[in-house]
């Protein structure tokens, strides 16, 4: 039995087909009436942009469409300039986990004045301390056009500085957006790469739920159906596109996968993740899918009867498999999940050698989610990890 909280939640969740045109009836909820639109060039070239211009009509007051991959510092910068110019009072947030940081970075400048300093986790000086974000004054709605990042209902965000190689994290409650618009029409252009990289995200976030050590029981309820939902619909939204039900439960398990993540924590995988992002510049997804089958091969047994759970979840028939037995059959099912995707399969596809790998398992110690690990792990291990998956 673990002692645990359920304190963070989304705060409005809007979903189902055509959703988007809630977007004027959501500011009106929250006495707004001038949208700015943040998004990246994906979005902007295509039909997603054109669907929340259409849907916000003439309350649209302006569109910053230069945001990139991990959220540049400096991109934020140019964004919140923008904001200020056009008189906006909503950040409507258009993509992936990229854009939605963007629009918590646009909130988080707008409150502190531009000083991040005391805001920042930097676990490996001062732990989780840091102050209060101020209210920011204004609204954020996000629109999620991956099913990956759970930012629209997380309080957590990560500004990338180019210069330093690294990721400023950040985690209040006032970050979590207002309301997230889960429209799986606009999930249905996300190319098959991008749905399995942002999808394994989810993926990673519901099994680290699972065996991390501060799991809780409704946590652990929202992960296993999470992963029971993407280890069905997955191979779906990537092999079809437009299936709208693929793409709407991959919408939802994405969800409670935030939920649960936020709530009870991840680990090694994520934090691995964080040090690709920054150090090299790879979406998280790739570290997500590599590592996530090595991961549970060395933790899932602390889960002890519950791998079962886990393998039942990602369709594994259990029947006369002890515990144990069940743990390493559900790696086995992540691992053919992973490899059935049209993603890299190995460290060495994305110009990782070995190394690298020391380097990136010594700064992984001191990412933040590590201490949430179900059992001590020494950075020999995280580096044997990364080794399996070269």
């Amino acid at each position: 039995m673990h002692e645990g909280l359920i304190q963070d939640w989304p705060r409005k969740v809007c979903h189902g087909p055509g959703s988007v045109a809630r977007l004027p009836g959501l500011m009106a909820e929250f006495g707004r009436s001038r949208a700015f639109v943040l998004c990246g060039r994906t979005v902007a070239s295509g039909p997603m942009l054109e669907k929340v211009q259409r849907a916000l009509g003439d309350r649209l007051a302006g569109v910053y469409d230069g945001m990139t991959a991990h959220t540049p510092h400096a991109r934020v910068s140019e964004a919140a300039a923008q904001f200020d110019a056009c008189g906006a009072d909503t950040v409507v947030s258009v993509g992936g986990g990229s854009a939605i940081d963007g629009g918590k970075g646009i909130a988080l400048l707008r409150a502190t004045g531009g000083d991040f300093a005391p805001y920042v986790i930097d676990f490996g000086v001062k732990g989780m301390e840091r102050a209060a974000m101020p209210d920011p004054g204004i609204a954020h709605i996000a629109v999620p056009t991956t099913a990956g990042s759970s930012s629209d209902v997380m309080p957590t965000a990560g500004l990338r500085d180019p210069e330093k190689r690294t990721k400023l994290l950040f985690w209040d409650r006032r970050m979590v957006p207002d309301a997230t618009v889960l429209d799986p029409e606009m999930a249905i252009y996300a190319d098959p790469v991008l749905s399995a990289l942002t999808g394994m995200t989810a993926m990673a976030r519901c099994i680290e739920s699972l065996y991390a050590r501060t799991r809780q029981p409704v946590t652990t309820g929202l992960s296993l159906h999470g992963a029971r939902l993407l280890h069905r619909a997955l191979p779906r939204a990537v092999e079809k596109p437009d299936d709208l039900g693929a793409r709407a439960d991959c919408q939802m398990a994405c969800l409670m996968s935030g939920v649960a993540g936020i709530n009870t924590m991840v680990c090694v995988v994520h934090a691995l993740g964080h040090i690709f992002g920054g150090r090299h510049g790879l979406q998280h997804g790739i570290a997500h899918s590599m590592l996530l089958a090595p991961a549970m091969r060395r933790l899932l047994p602390a889960l002890g009867d519950g791998q079962i759970w886990v393998a039942e979840a990602l369709g594994v028939p259990t029947g006369g498999l002890s515990a144990d037995e069940a743990g390493a059959a559900a790696a086995d099912a992540m691992a053919g999940l992973v490899g059935a995707l049209p993603i890299p399969q190995q460290l060495a596809d994305v110009g990782l050698t070995d190394a690298d790998l020391g380097p990136i398992a010594a700064l992984a110690m001191d990412d933040y989610m590590m201490p949430h690990v179900p059992r001590p792990v020494t950075a020999g291990e995280v580096e044997d990890l990364l080794r399996e998956a070269l």
